[in-house]
């Protein structure tokens, strides 16, 4: 073999692993649903999906032809509706071509709060209906992944200062209390004495 071939060969090598984690972008944690001849893939863009950061839906959709054959479906964003929610709250949102790789659509979004989202598709593919379902991975805190942890603010400080002086109130209520038991005892002995002595003297 050739020393031009070896080098062509080692240039396609290097290639196709760099090109192979791009081939499989669509990870686990993504759901696969069905409808009709078409496969939805659907996860957030960017995992793990953290609160107060930009993300986005990550949709694939791929048609399966009864010959076996598999095609990545391109130009239909406009024949579905995608609506984001989470509790109480929901939103319209647009799809959107993703550049660089066909049969991918995303919306923008930037989740604010933890916990569970969902997103629904509704719309057609062809001639076959869509309206699906889909809960997305949890949104995790910031805070499980920041490092190094923030410097405490000054409303932090304040509260936690506020929450000491309280604590110390506590103590200083439950100290007086205590004391005021002790006395009360104290004086209760006092007495006592003081009608056992008498007594004593009374005895002939």
């Amino acid at each position: 073999m050739g020393r031009p071939v070896r080098v062509l060969m080692f240039a396609l090598a290097i290639g196709l692993v760099a090109a192979f984690p791009l081939a499989v972008r669509p990870v686990a944690a993504h759901e696969h649903v069905t409808a009709g001849e078409y496969e939805l893939i659907l996860g957030w863009r960017n995992e793990p999906a953290v609160a107060g950061y930009l993300n986005g839906l990550d949709l694939g959709i791929q048609h399966h032809f009864s010959n076996g054959t598999t095609a990545w479906v391109v130009g239909v964003a406009g024949n579905l509706t995608a609506n984001l929610s989470t509790g109480q709250a929901s939103v319209p949102k647009a799809l959107e071509p993703q550049f660089g790789r066909d049969g991918w659509y995303t919306f923008d979004v930037i989740p604010t709060r933890v916990g569970i989202y969902s997103v629904r598709l509704t719309g057609t593919l062809g001639s076959t209906p869509v309206d699906v379902k889909v809960n997305l991975d949890d949104v995790a805190p910031a805070s499980d992944l920041a490092f190094p942890v923030d410097d405490p603010t000054a409303s932090d400080l304040l509260s936690r200062l506020n929450a000491a002086v309280a604590g110390l109130q506590l103590l200083l209520i439950l100290a007086l209390v205590v004391a005021c038991l002790g006395l009360l005892v104290a004086a209760g002995g006092l007495l006592l004495g003081r009608r056992a002595s008498r007594n004593q003297r009374k005895m002939p």
